[in-house]
């Protein structure tokens, strides 16, 4: 009976033995590199799904002297301080009161800090407000820095032009919020 009871033994220890294989390298090593895998994907979706978008358009447009038929501003940007598609800048200059009657916008002029300037020469009117949007590079211009220098042209068939009645408002695509400034 001892012998049964030995052999027995023998059969569990040698069945467990066999049950006991480990995998080869090459699987675990796989196996390993793609747990990480998908661990970083897991991490970067939850990363890039908490990250908030565009941020907003912060800034300021100051007056500066000009002519009677310009103006010209001083644009400051605080964020972001580049605007790196110029074809995403838009320009809305809005007559507040009726004054600005007969008048109409000709051109503007982007120079940055550095020289190097956009153009913009088509404006569009829809009873008070003109918009162009997109600025055309010149000079090799690629962005529009913080420091830029925007200077409007007006055209009037005889009135005076009187600035207070204005308001330019810069809007920039894939941003959000507006910088605008009153003219006086």
């Amino acid at each position: 009976m001892k012998e049964v009871i030995r052999r027995t033994r023998r059969k569990i220890w040698s069945l467990h033995v066999e049950k006991d294989e480990a995998v080869s390298p090459v699987i675990a090593t796989i196996l390993m590199v793609a747990v990480t895998v998908v661990l970083a994907a897991a991490v970067y979706l939850l990363v890039s799904y908490y990250t908030p978008g565009p941020g907003p358009l912060v800034g300021s447009l100051t007056e500066e002297p000009s002519g009677p038929n310009s103006t010209t501003l001083l644009l400051t940007l605080a964020s972001p301080t580049s605007l790196k598609d110029p074809s995403n800048f838009h320009l809305q200059i809005l007559n507040t009161t009726s004054t600005g009657v007969g008048w109409t916008i000709e051109n503007a002029t982007i120079t940055n800090p550095d020289g190097s300037a956009l153009y913009m020469n088509t404006f569009t009117s829809s009873g008070d407000v003109w918009t162009a949007n997109g600025a055309v590079p010149l000079n090799g211009a690629s962005s529009i820095e913080s420091g830029a220098i925007i200077f409007i042209v007006f055209h009037s068939t005889g009135k005076a032009i009187v600035l207070s009645d204005f308001k330019v408002v810069i809007n920039y695509s894939g941003t959000t919020g507006s910088i605008v400034a009153s003219l006086t």
